[in-house]
């Protein structure tokens, strides 16, 4: 590897970003939605049938634990299949962080 393409790859480690990383944004677009809506409201079209739970809810979200969603998310839960297979830890960790705690605060 050349100069550049190292400093590109520890640059990028720095800031917490690598090249394998999961866009979780489309991650949840093409995974998730379908039940729990583009918005998380439940509105999916898979998710009137199930039905889909509202990741928007605040007062769900209030009551839910990290750790509890991440376990949904990774083992399944309900209707919802296992996403282990296709998330690390911190990928679903992520996934709650940044995707699907922040519902609750848009919908207000």
């Amino acid at each position: 590897m050349g100069f550049k393409v190292v400093a590109l790859l520890v640059g990028s480690s720095v800031l917490g970003y690598s090249a394998d990383q999961k866009d979780l944004k489309v991650f949840y677009q093409r995974t998730c939605a379908a039940c729990h809506g583009a918005d998380g409201g439940g509105h999916g079209p898979n998710g009137q049938k199930l039905p889909g739970r509202s990741l928007s809810d605040a007062r769900w979200q209030s009551k839910e634990k990290d750790g509890d969603l991440v376990k949904s998310i990774l083992k399944g839960k309900g209707g919802m299949p296992s996403f282990e297979s296709q998330l690390s830890d911190a990928e679903a960790e992520r996934l709650v962080a940044e995707i699907i705690r922040p519902m609750a605060a848009r919908k207000k």
